[in-house]
């Protein structure tokens, strides 16, 4: 009895299970234990909700209310064969594990004719009956030539229908038709294929890397600038060579070039930050660089047929710098006429200081505010015949840096009515400490 009740007992429950849910078994989260196929169908049935679809399309959500197509539920082929999964002769293995979950989704159906004549009154549909040619532009931004596409998406509907149909059947909330694939586009004309080749060349042209080095700056070309290089008649239409590729405007190549020229040469133009900070511009001259406009623009004509990444140092007209700098900061002589002082400074330090008197203002022989450079050095001579240095340092045509012994006292107002023909006159014991500091080339800086 000890072995055959038991046994009964397990048989009888195998044979409970056999045609109906184990314990346990949660069904859509419905408690299904003991019930059958049928039972639970019917419950299933009734708790279940599925009214409506939001069809998702590039106008708008539309939606499609389900009870419009007959819709009809059937869980008892699912639910059999969830049945069918479960061994009866295993209960005690579901009794010993407890809950068991278990999602089904009903057999639906509906009508597909209803479907049709609805996705008859969607937007989308409606769009297909008013469409406008398709078009490609190539427009200036800002950075800038980019193409611009109008395009008209075109329903296909009976592809939309057969996707609604299969989210229905799987009982989903929502499609999107776009994403589904159920939008295309008309093939693209000669006429569009062949702007987007020209599109193509200007793409390519705007992505070279073009960079001009002007002494320690540098600029890079910006694909918006380029964009104004590339020819295009009155109409706005890109004027195009004899093997179809693309021309440039020598107008657009020459302006730019001028602009690079005024943002930076410095020969007669050469900013300056003095000694007692003050920004200043210098006008007069024979130091800095001046960008050779001519050569540029032939240069820039002729790169453009075959463009590529490059640093362009540029052909410059006048080119006289010191230590190849474009900048005075860090070593060169400074004569500040308001204070009749000259300086100068090595490596951005101050290291030597003296007054001096600079040209006679009264007699119109004033000495110009200018930026230069030391031209050469010698000792020993005669200026004009009659005026004997000990050092000469010429720094702008005639005009120079020397010690002036013929004077006893130097600075304060003596340049107004008793000052130089133009020169730096400078103490003698002064004038031989910054002769041998000095070097050619070295920039000399003149300002009120």
């Amino acid at each position: 009895m000890v072995i055959i009740l038991p046994g009964l007992i397990y048989l009888g429950l195998a044979v409970y299970y056999q045609d109906s849910f184990m314990y346990g078994t949660w069904i859509n989260g419905i408690y299904c234990t003991g019930k059958t196929v049928q039972e639970a169908a019917r419950e299933l049935t009734e708790g279940f909700e599925y009214n409506t679809l939001y069809v998702i399309t590039p106008q708008d959500v539309e939606c499609i209310e389900l009870d419009s197509l007959e819709l009809c539920f059937d869980f008892e082929s699912a639910l059999k064969e969830y049945r069918r999964k479960q061994n009866p002769f295993v209960w005690y293995f579901h009794m010993l594990t407890g809950h068991q979950s278990e999602t089904v989704v009903p057999k639906i159906s509906f009508n597909e004719d209803a479907l049709e004549q609805w996705i008859y009154t969607t937007d989308s549909y409606k769009s297909n009956l008013e469409l406008e040619e398709d078009r490609l532009h190539i427009v200036l931004g800002e950075n800038g030539y980019e193409i611009v596409e109008e395009k008209e998406k075109i329903l296909n509907t009976e592809l939309a229908r057969e996707k609604i149909s299969e989210v229905i059947k799987e009982a989903e909330a929502e499609i999107n038709l776009e994403e589904a694939g159920c939008y295309f586009t008309r093939e693209e004309t000669i006429e569009m294929q062949k702007l987007r080749e020209i599109y193509i060349e200007i793409a390519n042209l705007q992505n070279i890397s073009l960079t001009y080095k002007i002494k320690e700056k540098e600029k890079k070309i910006s694909p918006s600038e380029i964009a104004l290089w590339i020819a295009k008649d009155e109409n706005g239409e890109f004027i195009l060579d004899k093997n179809k590729k693309l021309t440039f405007d020598e107008k657009a190549v020459s302006d730019f070039v001028e602009q690079l020229a005024k943002d930076y040469d410095t020969w007669h133009n050469f900013p300056f930050v003095t000694h007692d900070g003050r920004e200043i511009v210098l006008k007069k001259g024979n130091y800095g660089t001046q960008i050779d406009r001519k050569k540029e623009k032939a240069y820039l004509m002729s790169y453009l047929k075959e463009p590529v990444d490059m640093v362009r140092e540029p052909v410059y007209q006048k080119d006289v710098t010191y230590q190849d700098s474009n900048v005075i900061e860090q070593t060169y002589v400074e004569i500040d006429m308001t204070q009749q002082k000259m300086y100068f400074f090595s490596e951005g330090e101050r290291v030597f200081e003296t007054s001096v008197v600079t040209g006679c203002t009264a007699k119109n022989m004033g000495t110009p505010e200018m930026v230069c450079y030391v031209n050469y050095k010698t000792k020993n001579r005669y200026l004009k015949g009659r005026y004997f240095v000990y050092y000469w340092v010429p720094v702008y045509g005639g005009i120079g840096l020397h010690d002036a012994t013929w004077r006893k006292e130097f600075g304060e107002e003596i340049y107004k009515n008793n000052g130089s023909h133009g020169c730096i006159n400078t103490p003698l014991e002064k004038m031989k400490e910054l002769y041998d500091m000095l070097e050619v080339g070295m920039p000399v800086v003149v300002h009120y």
